[in-house]
């Protein structure tokens, strides 16, 4: 044999798997398999030659196990006379251009090509994650959003979708809504260690140290066994300097109920604060910003807050009409609350869509807010002309609806076409259940 062929052979993936370039996915699998076992370094301690062997088998076995990857080689080893034109191009083969592009790091290139993909396949999910990816590499966080989004409305069940979702939001600072996305991602493939160590890197900005450090083992344990030493390096170095930090890794600290309620009033009000003025853009950012405990409090207590504006105005401006006792009135305030967050939750569950209890709460807390306007001018209507009543209940509705909306969309992750059936379906039943009750409640304060 020529030494022309020896390198050739040295390179070809199928002959270092010992396979036919025809082989199947599972005879693949095996072949690796095989081999793993036959030139692992720890059954080789003395032989450098058998370590490297067993680097190119684990390369080979990356690139031919992944179909993407393995069409791209095919073609790379297969001589060809003349490029293919691009008017002969099919969807597929500007998607797998795109993959060569981006791995070349020519991330415009690549969303270029992928633009060409969606064009002639408009449900190419894969086609949508890739310029999605390419967008994360040139900053744009909030374009790999839309085409995971996108890429979510065709596959509910892609999780590298999700895994860019969550690398995005993160990146734009929300947390929390990045974990339930590495969440989803992980459900979908628990083998993703990527999905983990990213998921345990939130975890750790949220400082929920404990849920971290089992998501950077289980991120290593994967990583050990699918053969990347460099990213298990990495994950174990990571794991390393929490463990130890000072008051970290896993360590529980007293907590200071005065400190701890002063921090719940602050997160509170700042999230008014957020949303109040931008209820489609300030809404994400405020929920991101807390963990899952802080979230659903801070629900409870904007909850809370329409509550006793609501008791204040019925007992303010009914009290010459009907009187009613004061422990009704508070359970009849609560329910829009308790109703809007049932209804999130099972709208997630019915769309298989991730989100959590915490964003439910947090949801239909926020969605209530502008309605504690409307309670404290019905308490002074008597006082107000009626032009100015019409023009605030048309104000404040417009608000709840809005941030409604934009809670769906954000929170419960609901796409947008579900959380524009859903929004009036939600004012609706939570607006006729509570009118219900009240006057339920005013029938037996008549007795």
């Amino acid at each position: 044999m020529s030494l022309q062929n020896q390198m050739q052979d040295s390179h070809n993936y199928y002959k270092i798997l010992k396979i036919s370039p025809g082989a199947t996915e599972q005879e693949i699998k095996q072949a690796y398999r095989r081999l793993v076992r036959q030139y692992h370094p720890d059954l080789h301690p003395d032989n450098p030659d058998a370590t490297e062997r067993f680097r190119v088998i684990c390369e080979a076995y990356q690139v031919l196990s992944d179909e993407v990857r393995r069409r791209q080689y095919d073609q790379e080893i297969q001589p060809q006379s003349n490029p293919p034109k691009t008017e002969s191009m099919t969807a597929q083969d500007f998607y797998v251009r795109a993959v060569s592009k981006a791995l070349a790091k020519n991330y415009q290139g690549a969303v270029k090509d992928c633009n060409q993909a969606i064009s002639l396949n408009p449900n190419f999910v894969d086609a949508y994650v890739e310029r999605g990816a390419a967008h994360y590499k040139l900053g744009n966080a909030r374009g790999t959003l839309q085409d995971c989004n996108q890429a979510l409305r065709i596959n509910s069940q892609f999780a590298p979708a999700y895994y860019y979702q969550g690398r995005a939001r993160y990146r734009l600072g929300y947390s929390q809504a990045a974990i339930d996305a590495y969440t989803q991602a992980i459900a979908y493939d628990s083998t993703h260690a990527q999905a983990y160590y990213q998921r345990g890197l939130a975890h750790k900005d949220l400082k929920e140290f404990e849920s971290a450090i089992a998501d950077f083992h289980q991120a290593a344990e994967l990583l050990r066994e699918q053969g990347d030493k460099t990213g298990y390096r990495l994950v174990q170095e990571t794991l390393r300097t929490l463990q130890q930090t000072p008051g970290k890794g896993g360590v529980s600290r007293k907590r200071n109920p005065i400190r701890y309620l002063k921090g719940l009033l602050g997160d509170t009000l700042f999230t008014i604060k957020s949303f109040l003025l931008n209820p489609m853009g300030g809404l994400l950012p405020s929920f991101a910003r807390l963990d899952a405990q802080r979230a659903m409090v801070v629900g409870f207590l904007l909850a809370a807050i329409f509550d006793a504006c609501f008791v204040w105005g019925i007992y303010t401006g009914w009290r010459d009409v009907v009187f009613v006792s004061l422990v009704p009135l508070i359970g009849v305030g609560m329910m829009p609350f308790i109703i809007l967050a049932a209804m999130s939750a099972i709208a997630r569950l019915i769309r298989r869509h991730p989100g959590s209890l915490a964003g439910d709460s947090f949801l239909a807390g926020a969605t209530l807010m502008p309605l504690t306007i409307l309670a404290i001018a019905n308490g002074i209507s008597s006082n107000l002309p009626s032009q100015l009543m019409v023009m605030i209940t048309v104000f404040t509705s417009c608000y709840t609806i809005l941030t409604l909306y934009s809670g769906c969309t954000q929170i419960a992750n609901l796409s947008e076409k579900t959380a524009a059936l859903l929004v009036p379906v939600m004012v609706l039943v939570s607006g006729w259940i509570s009118y219900w009750a009240f006057m339920a409640m005013l029938g037996m304060a008549s007795f």
